[in-house]
């Protein structure tokens, strides 16, 4: 196999894009993105360039394209330079993504880099047997963002034009924006948000704190009122008209909670948290799980190193 061109300029047309294409990105699958490359930095043994490349899954519904979660993939670096994709495991990975998450498709591809280069056309053609047209999502962790607010990622579109009267895959870039449900943004304004030195707390606990005392004393403060009205009732305090139609104007005040349409909307609220905690759990767990496994990972290899050792000293004595 001949040696891997690196050139950029011939891989990247430097013109307007006019697909029409409207690319939103979750932050989940940036932040995999960033985890996976943190990841493989901390655990990479000697210096060099970090290689990380994942799938990109979601929903493409006509020229809107969805891109909701991602998850990494195995590969080999070749002797050129050229990355080859393991393709038994993408196709696993892929059906067991699919059976949890049935409407998403691999929609492209993620890495890490400044521009791209022939190596990424290389692995363009290994999966454009799984997507004609997938997109090219490239992260460069050393770039610093103009303006501050932006984003160190560049997503491309991947088209096939005519050079030298021949068809040449190629990129273009391609305009993509953020987009977060209310989920997404709790959960993410949870985790960007330090932690105060006093309490050692997200801003999220201390909402919820402010508005869990809050209900406490609401509650309290009926069931004071509670207690008085039936103390009149029994002739235990004597009647206070006048609070008593300060209280009556209060009910009154209140909104009918007891029609069918409130019954179902609170019962819809009430599963959907239900469901969103028992989700954390399992996630929290997992979290858990895989933490374990690769802590037994770490132990069974050290072992297997000892066990070798003590058997060649063995042979040699």
């Amino acid at each position: 196999m001949a040696a891997v061109n690196q050139d950029t300029s011939s891989v990247v047309l430097n013109q307007p894009n006019n697909s029409g294409l409207l690319i939103a990105i979750h932050p989940l699958t940036l932040l995999n993105i960033s985890d996976h490359f943190t990841r493989t930095v901390i655990q990479q043994a000697s210096p060099g360039p970090v290689h990380v490349i994942g799938a990109l899954l979601g929903i493409q519904s006509g020229r809107e394209v969805e891109i909701f979660n991602s998850y990494e993939l195995q590969f080999t670096i070749e002797s050129d330079g050229s990355i080859r994709i393991h393709e038994e495991y993408f196709v696993t990975k892929q059906e067991q993504f699919r059976q949890v998450f049935p409407s998403y498709d691999f929609l492209g591809w993620y890495t890490v880099g400044r521009k791209p280069s022939m190596i990424d056309i290389d692995v363009l053609q290994q999966l454009m047997t799984y997507n004609e047209s997938p997109l090219f999502l490239q992260m460069d962790p050393n770039e610093v963002p103009t303006p501050a607010r932006s984003l160190p990622i560049t997503v491309y579109e991947s088209i096939v034009d005519i050079v030298d009267g021949q068809p040449q895959p190629m990129f273009i870039k391609a305009a993509y924006k953020v987009e977060t449900g209310e989920a997404e943004r709790i959960a993410v304004d949870h985790v960007a948000h330090a932690a105060t030195h006093q309490e050692g707390e997200s801003s999220l606990v201390n909402h919820l704190s402010g508005q869990q005392n809050a209900i406490k004393m609401l509650d309290t403060r009926i069931k004071l009122l509670h207690e008085y009205l039936q103390d009149s009732v029994n002739g235990k305090v004597p009647k206070d008209h006048d609070l008593e139609r300060q209280i009556s104007s209060l009910c009154n005040r209140l909104p009918t909670i007891s029609g069918q349409a409130f019954e179902e909307e609170f019962m819809t609220e009430y599963n959907d948290v239900l469901l969103t905690s028992y989700l954390a759990t399992v996630t929290k767990g997992i979290h858990a799980m895989s933490d374990m496994v690769d802590k037994f990972n770490v132990v069974a290899s050290q072992n297997s190193h000892h066990g070798q050792g003590r058997a060649r000293r063995g042979l040699m004595g």
